[in-house]
């Protein structure tokens, strides 16, 4: 009996070293043919990282990448739990989470992917530019201009923060300078492939405008029709709710201080491959309350890479007031250039 169980226990050692690489095997099948065997290390928002069996980690980009097999269990964004890799069609995943259905899921789309069994905590990604541009003129002409903007996007697991502030002033000998102060902080949670869950905050002084302090506050749902390094592409939908207090109240006239206004917003971003990069940023407010009270705004704008980490920015900016102070126009538009650095 017992020299029965020493020579199973002895077959049993002698094929563990072979069992063992089998259970966790995997194929990464490439555009060109190419079939390379390994494990999958991860799977971000533009590329592939394989542990090959024979030449240690590559980084393999997505466009090149016609299939990759594992059984190991994924941690996928926008999903708690494992989910199990169980084919493809075309450039579809086809996998079962701990939900216990099927689904399909763009592969290119993928912000991120990775072995189950690796996933601990959720990683910390930092994205953001900072740029700054003016326009500072003596001697026939006075004027000085500034333009200071800064925009952070940090990434921890499957929730977004995205923070913006901007800072402005405008200056002649005519006028006292104007300044303009914009700190705003939005927050996306991916619960599923492409949905999410969002909560908007901003916090605005401006004084062209006669808008001493101005907050909003918001919740919506948003649909990510994909988020690469290449591209983005993003529509959000919600309510908010506004508050606006006035530096000179006289002027005001018949305008809500407190009032909750449906809100869209679209947010755009390409970037081209020989480097440079552009964006539009849009947003609308509409009153629930009074038809006629609505506002707009859209950023236009062109990032070109000048060296590593730094860039020039132009940009076109777009702002609709319905109902603005009685010295104010409604629209205002400006043209700016500046330089920056993003990481």
């Amino acid at each position: 009996m017992f020299r029965a169980v020493r020579h199973v226990t002895a077959i049993l050692l002698f094929f563990l070293p072979f069992v063992s690489p089998l259970a966790t095997a995997g194929v990464l099948t490439l555009v060109n043919g190419d079939r390379v065997h390994g494990t999958l290390v991860v799977v971000d928002r533009d590329q592939v990282i394989w542990n090959t069996d024979n030449f240690g980690q590559i980084t393999v980009p997505k466009n090149k990448v016609l299939s990759l097999d594992t059984d190991m269990d994924l941690k996928i964004a926008g999903h708690d739990g494992p989910c199990t890799l169980a084919g493809h069609l075309r450039e579809k995943w086809v996998l079962y989470c701990d939900e216990g259905s099927g689904w399909l899921i763009d592969f290119p789309a993928i912000d991120r992917a990775e072995p189950y069994i690796n996933f601990v905590g959720n990683p910390v990604v930092f994205h953001g530019n900072v740029n700054a541009g003016g326009d500072f003129e003596h001697g026939n002409t006075e004027r000085e201009d500034l333009d200071v903007n800064a925009n952070l996007d940090i990434r921890t697991g499957d929730f977004h923060h995205l923070v913006k502030t901007v800072y402005e002033s405008l200056s002649t000998p005519d006028a006292d300078a104007l300044e303009k102060y914009q700190l705003s902080y939005n927050l996306r949670w991916i619960f599923a492939e492409k949905w999410f869950a969002a909560a908007n905050s901003e916090l605005e002084r401006e004084e062209a405008r006669n808008l001493d302090m101005g907050t909003t506050l918001g919740l919506g749902m948003g649909y990510l029709f994909f988020d690469t390094d290449k591209t983005a592409f993003s529509m959000e939908g919600g309510l908010s709710s506004l508050s606006e207090d006035f530096i000179d109240s006289e002027l005001v006239d018949n305008q809500d201080k407190h009032y909750a206004a449906a809100r869209a917003a679209v947010n755009y971003r390409y970037k081209f491959d020989l480097g440079p990069e552009i964006y539009l940023d849009q947003e609308v407010l509409q009153s629930v309350d009074n038809s006629d009270d609505y506002q707009a705004n859209a950023k236009l704008g062109v990032r070109t890479p000048l060296v590593e980490g730094v860039l020039m920015e132009i940009a076109y900016g777009w702002q609709y007031d319905n109902t603005p102070s009685l010295d104010s126009e409604k629209e205002d538009t400006k043209l700016t250039v500046g330089v920056g650095y993003q990481w």
